[in-house]
């Protein structure tokens, strides 16, 4: 199967470079000029539709949502707009409105659920403080109360990502980390917390100086790197506090494992097989990672999980953006192995 997949990305690489190879060197060799004004609709049927189709049938399909298809699309007019010389796109600028009138009606049905949303803020944020002794960790109480009170789908399980990020990054430093049930912390003996902050620290140097030369070239560039800089610099500052703040948390009958910003998994007690230390080898295959749950932190130097538990069905974990993963066991390493070992284990047999 891995070989399978890593050749259909090579076939899609390859054929995505032939494409764009090609038409750049249609407009730069010598040879080839004059060209006739039509030359420039081929290079769109490329990049706005074989290209699209492309990553449709190697990348998007039964992995993606079809709406992915739209930003391909965007993307490849912009490409083709750098690529084609402006004279040859002034019998084709209606191109340009229709992709603006489609990404109008996208953008209405986007804001159409966000005023759904702020329409029923009132009552997501009753159903969030009710269950605020129920569900031990922030982002599963949005996530259950943005569900709970409007239909779930990708952008609003985004906005639900948004949140928390937002939550984490700016309005949890006065909090305290997660104590109903019991609860096992997993980065006490790691380095990953420095690890976040020497990311946080070349980031924010990074920004300084890469703006002032962008800025020299192009004003508008400048910002729009300076602004995905300050984006990243919230998701490494959410992530810090997200990892500080909600442990491994195991209740009467669930598992909680939250690591972080970027994934988590609600597991049934009784859906567990079983829970020993680890003994397998410290790199694993891409196909033994395909169904794995990996919760041992990122650091410096990743150390090998201590712990490895195994469902009798599949489980479904969740990303951040509500991308998903069918997983059947899970590494982790929390900072007591042997007491979260002993305690769960106690747990499945009752």
């Amino acid at each position: 199967m891995t070989i399978v997949t890593n050749r259909k990305h090579l076939w899609f690489f390859g054929l995505l470079t032939l494409i764009i190879c090609s038409n750049v060197l249609l407009y730069r060799l010598d040879l080839m000029q004059p060209l006739p004004n039509e030359v420039a609709l081929g290079t769109l049927v490329d990049f706005m539709i074989i290209i699209p189709l492309l990553t449709y049938f190697f990348i998007i399909r039964k992995r993606y949502s079809l709406k992915s298809l739209l930003f391909v699309v965007l993307a490849g007019y912009a490409a083709a707009a750098l690529i084609v010389p402006q004279g040859y796109f002034s019998s084709y600028s209606f191109v340009k409105y229709l992709l603006i009138a489609g990404e109008g009606a996208f953008l209405l049905v986007e804001l159409f659920i966000v005023f759904k949303l702020l329409s029923k803020l009132p009552a997501i944020f009753l159903f969030y403080k009710k269950k605020e002794n129920e569900i031990p960790a922030f982002s599963y109480r949005i996530e259950q109360a943005l569900a709970h009170h409007m239909k779930t789908n990708r952008f609003l399980e985004i906005i639900s990502s948004e949140i928390s990020m937002f939550y984490y990054s700016l309005f949890s430093w006065r909090k305290k980390p997660v104590i109903d049930g019991q609860v096992f912390t997993f980065h006490k003996k790691t380095s990953a917390v420095a690890f976040y902050i020497m990311l946080i620290h070349a980031l924010v140097l990074e920004s300084i100086g890469f703006h002032f030369f962008l800025h020299s070239w192009n004003p508008i560039v400048a910002m729009v790197v300076l602004l995905l800089n300050g984006y990243g610099l919230l998701f490494f500052l959410a992530e810090i506090q997200a990892i500080r703040l909600v442990p491994f948390i195991l209740t009467d009958h669930h598992l909680y494992l939250q690591v972080g910003m970027m994934k988590r998994l609600k597991v049934p007690l009784e859906e567990i097989k079983s829970v020993h230390y680890y003994q397998g080898p410290e790199k694993l295959t891409r196909e033994e990672t395909k169904q794995l749950f990996d919760a041992v932190l990122p650091d410096i130097m990743k150390e090998k999980p201590s712990i490895e538990i195994e469902f009798f069905t599949n489980q479904e974990a969740k990303m951040m953006y509500g991308f998903t993963k069918k997983v059947n066991k899970v590494h982790l390493r929390p900072d007591e192995p042997h007491e979260f070992l002993n305690f769960l284990q106690r747990k499945i047999t009752e």
